[in-house]
């Protein structure tokens, strides 16, 4: 049983010991003898149960970017509960079979049961060795030639202003084991202007944005290499925003009550999750050990600061009143 470095050790190795350290993975990766993912029972999934989850209509960028085999670690933003549907439906309309990996330490047991039908490779956030046995899991996929999908921020991003957390490291070892391209792709949920009821009807469109293909370098730095990643989809997304007219530039930005009102739908509304933002907080990367926040609240005085709003202080920014439909 092979097992990961920590980051620490890894980057203290020579350029040549990088290179053995990650062709010993690789070969220990094949030795699992994966197989191709289930090709039958996911897309009966796809068309009967994941368009009810939504009320919104997918558009997809930058096609070109995509290898011709379309073997990737696709390394995408996580924003809410519909990311991993998400995959699986761009996926199933690009014809090909996808693993996600996923934690199911949030999910509830219809959710998890879902997902290992969907064969994702589910994950626990609190077992050191349960994510180093999914990242081998998630390199033997793509080695078998299976494209693979990691959120890499880890939680959902909440966040009123920032384009993304800081992402780990794993998906830069993923791709250093497989010798497979990873390519930077933003999930962009547009929000409707107005108030909600109901979490599925948050969203107007969803905008999938594939980057140009970063191959990861064995013999090189991966926190650096996670950091071109990181640069590049917030690239990427703030190149969205422009395109959309989202201005995000201060808090003086910021629909309050808006903010308040699909933030509360993201975390109690969702369909199969249960979302404990201080849990959740607590798996942001931090690189100087702070915490880190993720979500902004109304405090005593009235003013819109960082915290989390519970979920009896939320109820009261929901509306019942009826969506405005857009196209």
């Amino acid at each position: 049983m092979e097992s990961l470095l920590s980051i620490r050790n890894l980057e203290k190795l020579s350029s040549r010991e990088k290179v053995e350290y990650f062709s010993n993975l690789r070969d220990y990766c094949i030795s699992l003898n994966k197989r191709d993912i289930g090709k039958n029972r996911v897309p009966l999934l796809f068309s009967k149960i994941f368009p009810l989850l939504r009320n919104y209509g997918y558009f997809v960028e930058g096609i070109e970017n995509l290898p011709d085999n379309g073997c990737a670690l696709f390394v995408c933003n996580h924003s809410n509960s519909h990311d991993f549907f998400t995959a699986q439906e761009l996926f199933r309309m690009l014809g090909k079979n996808v693993s996600v990996l996923s934690a199911d330490d949030d999910l509830n047991f219809a959710t998890a049961t879902l997902f290992k039908i969907c064969e994702a490779v589910l994950i626990d956030r609190n077992d050191k060795n349960s994510t180093s046995n999914g990242i081998f899991e998630m390199a033997a996929n793509l080695i078998c030639g299976n494209p693979a999908v990691i959120f890499g921020e880890a939680t959902w991003n909440l966040h009123p202003l920032k384009t993304m957390h800081q992402i780990k490291i794993g998906a830069s070892e993923i791709a250093a084991i497989a010798q497979a391209p990873i390519i930077p792709t933003i999930f962009e949920y547009v929000e409707v202007p107005s108030k909600c009821f109901k979490e599925k009807d948050l969203f107007y469109k969803c905008i999938i944005k594939f980057g140009e293909p970063i191959f990861i370098y064995q013999d090189t730095s991966l926190i650096n290499q996670t950091n071109i990643i990181q640069k590049k989809m917030e690239d990427n997304r703030r190149d969205l925003w422009g395109e959309l007219g989202i201005n995000k530039n201060s808090i003086r930005d910021i629909d309050v009550e808006l903010y308040l009102n699909h933030t509360y739908l993201k975390k109690y509304g969702a369909f199969g999750f249960d979302y404990d933002s201080k849990v959740e907080r607590g798996y942001l990367f931090s690189k100087d050990g702070n915490l880190i926040e993720n979500e902004y609240r109304i405090d005593d005085y009235g003013n819109f600061v960082p915290g989390v709003t519970t979920k009896e202080e939320g109820k009261k920014y929901i509306t019942k009143k009826k969506n405005i439909a857009f196209e």
